[in-house]
């Protein structure tokens, strides 16, 4: 069993295992912000898409103000 203390104290195998846990530490950083990410779009999907209908409704009424101008009448 001393060999294998040896083995498992020694500066390579720490420094390997500091790797790896800071590897696996990035990738459930990374797998949280995404998770944040995603949890706030699906809250705000209700929002947003409010958001996108009035950014549309004002672009039709803009589209139809400029055709109306153009041809002096009411689009329809």
């Amino acid at each position: 069993m001393a060999i294998l203390e040896d083995i498992q104290n020694s500066q390579v195998v720490r420094s390997y295992r500091q790797g790896y846990l800071a590897w696996l530490g990035a990738h459930k950083a990374a797998f949280e912000l995404a998770q944040d990410n995603m949890n706030k779009l699906i809250n705000g999907r209700d929002e947003l898409l409010e958001d996108l209908v009035q950014k549309g409704e004002a672009v039709e009424a803009n589209a139809r103000d400029r055709v109306n101008g153009f041809f002096g009448r009411t689009a329809e």
